[in-house]
C-alpha cells in the first residue's frame, strides 16, 4: 500500500503565477512498484493521486521520475513485456489526469515503435494533448544500451503557462551542451525526469565500486547558473528489488534557480517518505549574471565551425 504524500510547499504566494509569468512546478519523488502489469497499474493509479494533489496546489507542471509506469530497473524481458506505444495506455491515462487536473504532467515510460524499444518521456498539456514525445539521445551504460536504441532528436522545448521548458532526461542531465542547447533555444525551465541511484550491478555480475556522483551538488547548480534557467530534477527515493539486483535511488530532487541556488531541496529526512515538491519559478525575478556578462550571448563557439552552436 502506498504511504501518504508528504507536500513540500515553498512559494511566496499563495496564487499560482499568471500565464507567461512563471510556473508552478510540482517534483514526485516516491518508492514505486517494478517490473510487472501490476506494477504498471499501482504506478498510474499513484500518477492520479498525485496529479490531483497537484493541482490542490496550483501547480502548472507535474513531472514523474524515469521509467516512472514500470520503474527503472528492468531487464530485456520485462521492457518487451511492459513497453507501450507514445499512443498507448499510460499515456492515455496520464493524459485523462492531466485534462481533469487542468494542469500539464511529464510522463516518463518505456516506448515500443515496431522492434526498437525507447526510454522515453511523455509531455502532456493541461488539455490533455501530448506537446512533446522525447526519446533519450544519451543512453547510460550497459544496462540501458541492452534495452533501447538512442533517440535521434534533440530535447524539445515547449510551452506551459506561457514559459518555454526544455526537457532532460537522467543522465542528460549532466552534459553541459544540453543546456546550452535548450536556452539557445529559448527554454527558461529545464525539467529533468530522472533515476539516479547510488552503487548498482554491472553487466558483469559485479557491484559497482565508485558510487554514482550527485548531479545536485555540482553540476545542476552549475548550469542553472551559467545558462540562467530553472533546474527542476525528479529523481526516486528508496528502493527497487528485482532479479538482476537491488537499486537504492539517491532521493535528491529539487528546483535550481538561475542564481545556482536551490528554490527547493529534499532533505536527508525527505528520502524516507512519498513526497511532491513544490516550488515557483519566476523568470522575470532573475537578476542579471554580472553587470556586464552574459553567457548565452558572449560565447564565441563560432569561431570553431565543427562547434557552432545549434540556432
Amino acid at each position: 500500500m502506498n504511504q501518504p504524500v508528504r507536500v513540500v510547499f515553498r512559494s511566496a504566494s499563495r496564487a499560482a503565477p499568471a500565464f507567461g509569468e512563471g510556473l508552478r512546478v510540482a517534483l514526485y519523488q516516491g518508492q514505486g512498484a517494478v517490473g510487472s502489469r501490476q506494477a504498471v497499474e499501482q504506478n498510474l493509479e499513484r500518477l492520479i493521486e498525485v496529479t490531483a494533489l497537484a493541482a490542490e496546489y496550483g501547480c502548472q507542471v507535474v513531472v514523474f521520475p524515469e521509467k516512472y509506469t514500470t520503474g527503472y530497473a528492468i531487464g530485456p524481458e520485462q521492457c518487451r513485456e511492459l513497453a507501450e506505444h507514445r499512443e498507448g495506455p499510460s499515456v492515455e491515462r496520464a493524459r485523462l489526469a492531466a485534462k481533469e487536473n487542468g494542469l500539464a504532467v511529464v510522463l516518463p515510460y518505456p516506448e515500443r515503435d515496431g522492434s526498437e524499444f525507447f526510454d522515453s518521456i511523455s509531455v502532456i498539456a493541461a488539455d490533455g494533448l501530448v506537446a512533446a514525445n522525447y526519446r533519450k539521445t544519451h543512453l547510460y551504460g550497459a544496462a540501458e544500451r541492452r534495452n533501447y536504441s538512442f533517440g535521434n532528436d534533440l530535447p524539445p522545448v515547449v510551452g506551459v503557462n506561457g514559459i518555454a521548458v526544455g526537457v532532460l532526461n537522467c543522465y542528460e542531465c549532466e552534459f553541459p551542451p544540453l543546456y546550452q542547447y535548450l536556452a539557445e533555444k529559448g527554454a527558461q525551465v529545464v525539467l529533468g525526469p530522472t533515476a539516479a541511484d547510488g552503487h548498482f550491478r554491472l553487466a558483469d555480475g559485479t557491484m559497482s565500486q565508485v558510487p554514482y556522483q550527485d548531479a545536485t551538488r555540482h553540476i545542476i547548480p552549475a548550469m542553472a547558473g551559467i545558462w540562467r534557467l530553472f533546474i527542476a530534477y525528479a529523481n526516486r527515493r528508496g528502493w527497487e528489488q528485482v532479479p538482476a539486483g537491488a537499486w537504492q535511488y539517491q532521493g535528491n530532487s529539487g528546483v535550481w534557480a538561475p542564481d545556482g541556488d536551490p528554490l527547493i531541496a529534499a532533505t536527508a529526512e525527505d528520502r524516507h517518505h512519498d513526497c511532491l515538491f513544490v516550488a515557483d519559478c519566476l523568470p522575470a525575478t532573475v537578476p542579471p549574471f554580472s553587470p556586464e556578462g552574459h553567457h548565452p550571448t558572449d560565447n564565441r563557439l563560432t569561431l570553431n565551425p565543427v562547434l557552432k552552436p545549434a540556432r
